[in-house]
């Protein structure tokens, strides 16, 4: 006899082995006749382990069901940070890897709100510190993006892989450099995460920090060490990105570190070319009051020559 129970303990029903050949044939018979919700959003378990729908049924056992609005309810108190509530789940006991409506797993909705204690019940439940959500994106990642400083501690400290990328190249400290959360910045920084590491689109984290104008996060590379003059494939520095996008105050922190301003990227394009291009008229300036070449009066000379007519 199989014996199928909800998580709480409630009889949901008795059903002979002999009528049934695998998990799915019983999910659809659960949805048909107990109104469960349609077998995909089932979760079958045995002694806690989750059963695939071709799992055999032949012999005698006791299962039970986590039903969707159980994990609807876990992901929503791991959101919420409401720690009593998350492990009552957990006691049921509910997988701390439940997919839940928000197309997270738990932790990665805990990690994104900062809420540590909720993370801590996780872990301890077996949950996957380095699962990757459709986007590549793990709890240490949504905890960079989101400037959750001591969640992310947590998780570093629990043994979360720091250089992992998700599907744009990006790492934990490139996502905190791009969205300017200096604190997070110098944890990473701590544990030894690759600054020069560039994702798809060639951008280091310092790259990253100066493209974005996160002037802060520059000054605290820059103590931390970082090669300011690090290039990409196509050429390109951390000035050039800051001089490109109009951020003066990076500019200006580069400038003071002595970032080479003549440097020219794969297209032959400088940091003045890109401040001039751009119409960002103060960097230009800085620029070449800090003795960059002016490469703009070598460019028109260079067109007037070639527009001489030929001597006769």
């Amino acid at each position: 006899m199989l014996r199928i129970a909800l998580l709480s303990g409630e009889d949901v029903t008795s059903i002979p082995v002999a009528e049934l050949s695998d998990v799915r044939a019983l999910k659809q018979r659960l949805h048909q006749e107990h109104g469960l919700p349609p077998r995909f959003r089932q979760r079958l378990l045995h002694e806690g382990m989750n059963l695939g729908d071709a799992f055999r049924l032949d012999l005698p056992m006791d299962l039970e069901i986590a039903s969707y609005s159980q994990r609807k309810e876990l992901g929503d108190a791991a959101r919420e940070g409401f720690e009593t509530e998350v492990e009552a789940l957990l006691q049921l006991p509910l997988n701390p890897d439940e997919d839940t409506s928000y197309s997270f797993k738990p932790l990665q909705l805990a990690a994104m709100r900062g809420h540590v204690e909720v993370a801590r019940l996780l872990l301890e439940a077996g949950a996957d510190k380095d699962f990757m959500d459709r986007m590549g994106f793990t709890a240490l990642m949504r905890a960079a993006r989101a400037g959750r400083t001591e969640v992310l501690r947590f998780l570093l400290e629990a043994g979360a892989q720091r250089d992992l990328r998700n599907e744009d190249g990006f790492t934990a400290l490139m996502l905190a450099c791009q969205h300017g959360h200096s604190h997070v910045v110098r944890v990473l920084l701590e544990v030894g995460a690759g600054q020069t590491l560039t994702n798809t689109f060639g951008r280091t984290a310092f790259m990253l920090a100066s493209e974005s104008g996160n002037a802060e996060v520059v000054r605290v590379l820059l103590e931390e060490g970082a090669d300011k003059d690090f290039s990409s494939q196509n050429g390109w520095t951390a000035l050039m990105w800051a001089a490109k996008a109009g951020h003066a105050e990076v500019v200006e922190l580069l400038l003071a570190a002595d970032a080479r301003k003549d440097l020219k990227n794969k297209m032959g394009f400088s940091a003045v070319d890109l401040a001039a291009d751009h119409g960002h008229l103060e960097i230009l300036q800085s620029l070449l009051d800090a003795g960059a070449q002016n490469t703009l009066l070598e460019d028109s000379s260079a067109s007037a020559e070639g527009s001489l007519p030929a001597e006769e």
